[in-house]
C-alpha cells in the first residue's frame, strides 16, 4: 500500500526521479524554496515602517528605489524576520502581465511559469521551480507541499509543472510525506519494515517488467521502457535513502499531533517541519509550498467564519457595522495581518532551522533562497501589474540583500518583470538563460530577457 500511494504521487515524475550526477563534493549546493499564497500580497503589509507611502494601493513609482533596511523597522507582521534582516530583500512592482488571465483570482501555472494559464488548463511549459530542480538534482528533484483538506493525500495544483502538460505532485498529508521522505531512515520498526518491503517489491517489479517486455510489439515495448526506467529510478532512490549518513537521522522530525490534526494550520506547520528536514538531510534542493487556496479556511487562526476567498473580499477600510466584518469585529486589515503574520512566522522558522546548521564558512541559510509571493500579485482581484515579494537568503553571496527594492510601476520606463526575476535566479544558480517564460509585448523585449542587475551581486 505504501508503494502504491508513493507511485501515485510520483507518477508525473516517474521517469525523472533518478538523481543526476552531483557536482564536485567541494561545491556547496544552492537551494530554493518557493512559498506561494493566494489572495494577493498587499504592499502595505510588507513595506518597512517609515516607507508607508510606497505601500499605498494605487501608488505609482516613477524610478527605481534602492534602500538599505538597516535604518528601518519591519512591518509588525514581519517582526519574526528581524534576525535575518541582513539577508532579507523586499521587492515591489515587478510586473506579471505576461501571465495575466481573465480570472482575477490567480495566474495559476503562470505565476511561476510566466505564461497565460487559464483556470483548468494544463501547464503550457515548465515553471521556475522545475527549471531549477533540473539543474540542482537531488534524491527528490522537487518536493511540493500543499495545505489541503484533512482527508487529502496528494494533489496536483495549478502551480508547478515539470514540463508542458505535466503538473508536479504536492503532498497534502504530512503523514504520507513523512513515510515517503523518511520511512527508510526512521527508527520505528513499522517504518523501517515498510521501507524494506518497498525495496523488495521494487526489485520484483523491475524483473517482472523486464520479463513482460520481451513479448511486446515494438511500440508497446518502447512504452514499457519508460515504465521500467521509472521503477528502476524509484528503486535507486530507496537505495540512496538507505545509504545516507546516519547523522541525517538527527534531523528527522517526530510525528506529533499536528501531522494528523484536522486543523489546517497545524498540518501546514508539519509540512514546514518536513521541508526543513528534507533540505538539511540533502533529500532535495527545490521545494514549493502551495500555502493556501481560495476554498480553504483559517479556522486555526480564528478566521473560520469566512473562506479565504471571503477574506479576499473584505475591505482594507474599516467601517463599523460592515456586513463583511467578523463577529469579533476583525476587519479586512486585521484578517490579512493575522494570515500574513502566520505565514511569515513559518518562513522565519524555516530560516532559523537552516541557519542553525553550519555549512562552509556560514550556514545552510547562506546557500538558500526562500521566495514568498502570491499567485495573484498584490491584491485579491489582480491586474497582475505588481507582484510584491519577500526574499530570504543570498545564495552564497550571489544576491545582494538587506534592501528594499521598488521598481518603476507598470507603464513607467524601467519597469521589470517576474520573468526577469526568474532569469536572475537561474543566473544565480549557475544555469543562465536569456529570459524565462513569455514576454510582455507592451514592454521592451531586451530588458525582459536580462536578469535584475540590482539584485545580482
Amino acid at each position: 500500500m505504501s508503494l502504491g500511494t508513493g507511485g501515485a504521487m510520483l507518477s508525473p515524475l516517474v521517469g525523472q526521479l533518478a538523481a543526476k550526477a552531483k557536482a564536485s563534493e567541494d561545491e556547496i549546493p544552492k537551494r530554493f524554496v518557493f512559498v506561494v499564497r493566494s489572495n494577493g500580497l498587499r504592499p502595505w503589509g510588507i513595506v518597512p515602517q517609515g516607507l508607508e507611502d510606497y505601500g499605498k494601493q494605487r501608488h505609482k513609482q516613477e524610478k527605481l528605489i534602492d534602500l538599505s533596511l538597516v535604518d528601518y523597522k519591519l512591518h509588525e507582521t514581519l517582526k519574526s524576520l528581524e534576525p535575518f534582516k541582513d539577508r532579507l530583500t523586499i521587492m515591489q512592482d515587478l510586473s506579471g502581465r505576461a501571465a495575466a488571465v481573465s480570472d482575477p483570482h490567480g495566474a495559476n501555472f503562470g505565476a511561476l511559469g510566466v505564461y497565460r494559464s487559464d483556470n483548468g488548463s494544463p501547464p503550457a511549459a515548465e515553471t521556475i521551480d522545475a527549471a531549477l530542480a533540473k539543474h540542482l538534482p537531488g534524491i527528490f528533484p522537487h518536493l511540493g507541499f500543499k495545505m489541503g483538506g484533512a482527508s487529502d493525500l496528494i494533489a496536483h495544483p495549478a502551480l508547478s509543472a515539470w514540463t508542458k502538460g505535466k503538473p508536479l505532485p504536492f503532498y497534502c498529508s504530512p503523514t504520507m510525506a513523512y513515510q515517503e521522505l523518511f520511512g527508510s531512515l526512521a527508527t520505528g520498526k513499522k517504518m523501517k519494515s515498510a521501507a524494506e518491503l518497498d525495496r523488495h517489491l521494487l526489485d520484483f517489479m523491475v524483473e517482472d517488467v523486464r520479463k513482460a517486455q520481451k513479448d511486446l510489439p515494438g511500440m508497446e515495448r518502447e512504452k514499457m521502457d519508460h515504465y521500467l526506467e521509472g521503477f528502476e529510478a524509484l528503486r535507486d532512490r530507496q537505495v540512496k535513502l538507505a545509504n545516507l549518513d546516519d547523522s541525517v537521522r538527527v534531523h528527522i522530525p517526530s510525528i506529533i499531533d499536528k501531522y494528523t490534526s484536522p486543523v489546517e494550520t497545524h498540518r501546514l506547520e508539519a509540512h514546514f517541519d518536513l521541508a526543513a528536514a528534507s533540505l538539511i538531510a540533502g533529500l532535495t534542493n527545490v521545494i514549493t509550498f502551495d500555502a493556501d487556496d481560495l476554498d480553504g479556511r483559517y479556522e486555526g487562526l480564528g478566521l473560520g467564519e469566512k473562506s479565504i476567498h471571503g477574506i479576499g473580499h473584505l475591505s482594507d477600510d474599516y467601517k463599523e457595522g460592515r456586513d463583511s466584518n467578523f463577529a469579533d469585529g476583525t476587519d479586512g486589515v486585521g484578517a490579512r495581518n493575522i494570515v500574513r503574520k502566520f505565514q511569515v512566522d513559518l518562513l522565519a522558522g524555516l530560516a532559523a532551522k537552516l541557519d542553525a546548521v553550519p555549512e562552509g564558512d556560514g550556514t545552510m541559510l547562506d546557500n538558500t533562497l526562500i521566495v514568498f509571493l502570491s499567485d495573484a500579485g498584490q491584491q485579491h482581484h489582480a491586474n497582475y501589474q505588481n507582484f510584491p515579494m519577500l526574499l530570504i537568503g543570498n545564495l552564497g553571496g550571489r544576491l545582494k540583500t538587506g534592501r528594499y527594492l521598488h521598481y518603476p510601476s507598470y507603464g513607467q520606463p524601467g519597469n521589470r518583470t517576474i520573468g526577469s526575476f526568474y532569469t536572475t535566479l537561474l543566473h544565480a544558480a549557475g544555469a543562465p538563460r536569456d529570459g524565462f517564460g513569455q514576454i510582455d509585448l507592451k514592454l521592451p523585449k531586451g530588458e525582459q530577457e536580462q536578469p535584475l542587475a540590482e539584485l545580482l551581486a
